[in-house]
C-alpha cells in the first residue's frame, strides 16, 4: 500500500521537560487527548494504550513504542479496533513527536504516517490532531 505522511509543528512558552510530562504523563494526555489516558512505561518496545470515554465512546486503542529518546523523541504505533479495520501492520497509524528548544521554547513536530494509502483516514487523522493540538495549548497554557 501507499504511504501518507502529515506534519505540523507547534511552539509552545514552556521549557522541553515540561513539554514531555504532558505527552507522557496521564493527568495531562486526559486533557488533550479526547480524554483519553496514555498508559505505557515509556520505553522501547513496550505497549502504549490510549484509553477512556468521549462523548459516551469507549475508546481504546493500542500501540508499541517504536523509539524513545527522552526529551527529544517519542515514535509509537497506534490501532484502534473499533475503526473496522483488520488488526495488519498496514492499518497502524506511526505517530513521531520530535521535541526540540529553541530560544527557551519547547519546540513539536507531530508526524503521522499511514501504511494504507487511505486518503480519507488521513483526512480524519488531521482533524482529530488539530483538535488534540487545540486542547494541548490549554494544558499547557494552564501550567
Amino acid at each position: 500500500m501507499k504511504k501518507l505522511s502529515t506534519e505540523v509543528q507547534v511552539e509552545f512558552a514552556i521549557n522541553v521537560k515540561s513539554l514531555w510530562d504532558v505527552l507522557t504523563q496521564t493527568r495531562f494526555t486526559q486533557a488533550y487527548m479526547f480524554n483519553c489516558s496514555a498508559e505505557s512505561d515509556w520505553v522501547k518496545g513496550s505497549v502504549i494504550t490510549w484509553q477512556g470515554n468521549y462523548q459516551g465512546y469507549q475508546a481504546f486503542q493500542k500501540g508499541e513504542i517504536l523509539a524513545i529518546k527522552p526529551y527529544e523523541l517519542i515514535k509509537y504505533s497506534t490501532f484502534d479496533p473499533n475503526f473496522g479495520l483488520s488488526d495488519i501492520a498496514d492499518n497502524y497509524i506511526h505517530v513521531t513527536y520530535l521535541i526540540e528548544e529553541r530560544e527557551g521554547k519547547a519546540i513539536l513536530t507531530i508526524i503521522n504516517d499511514t501504511f494504507d494509502g487511505n486518503e480519507e483516514r488521513m483526512k480524519h487523522v488531521i482533524q482529530g490532531w488539530q483538535i488534540v493540538i487545540e486542547q494541548m495549548e490549554k494544558v499547557v497554557n494552564d501550567l
